[in-house]
């Protein structure tokens, strides 16, 4: 079984039967709010605790302003699906990051047993998000992310290179 595929696939869609149409012909941010909707209507409204410590207070008014959901039963949502893969799809669906599965765990999950080679599975350590958490003004995420310019540079050269050397060789093909 191929867990990670292309990029539009989802792990709901290889679990149920029934596809997960995400695909709006809408603008990105109703993508992202319909997104959300969705999940929020799967997984619940999140309790007043955890909207607390979310970083954007724009964030927590759009979601007190939405209708109160129940957490659906999976089972049911997910009829005939793997009952391993439904328990590891809730426990990775779990919106309080500090009650979510961790990475280590769920290629642990027993769904994932057979792919489990613990010899091969590094362990890297826990994300920094408070990079992405910081407030800050506009001016002052400009001047942040010029300080990364000359780290990203000599990617962007290195690519160009690419690009130019795959155009001779492909002119020259043509000759």
């Amino acid at each position: 079984m191929e867990l990670l595929g292309k990029p539009r696939d989802s792990l709901l869609e290889r679990i149920t039967s029934e596809p997960v149409n995400l695909k709006h012909h809408v603008s990105k941010f109703f993508k992202h709010i319909d997104q959300l909707i969705r999940i929020l209507a799967l997984v619940g409204t999140p309790l007043d605790d955890l909207l607390a410590r979310l970083c954007s207070e724009e964030a927590r008014v759009y979601i007190r302003s939405l209708p109160p959901m129940k957490k659906k039963d999976f089972n049911s949502v997910f009829k005939g699906a793997n009952p391993l893969a439904i328990d590891l799809l809730e426990k990775m669906l779990e919106l309080d990051s500090e009650e979510r599965i961790t990475a280590d765990l769920a290629l642990a999950h027993p769904y994932l047993a057979q792919y489990a080679d613990p010899s091969d599975e590094p362990v890297s350590p826990a994300y920094d998000q408070s990079f992405e958490d910081m407030e800050a003004p506009l001016e002052t995420w400009k001047r942040m992310t010029l300080l990364y310019l000359p780290e990203l540079l000599p990617f962007k050269l290195y690519y160009m290179r690419l690009a130019l050397i795959f155009t001779i060789y492909h002119y020259q093909e043509e000759l």
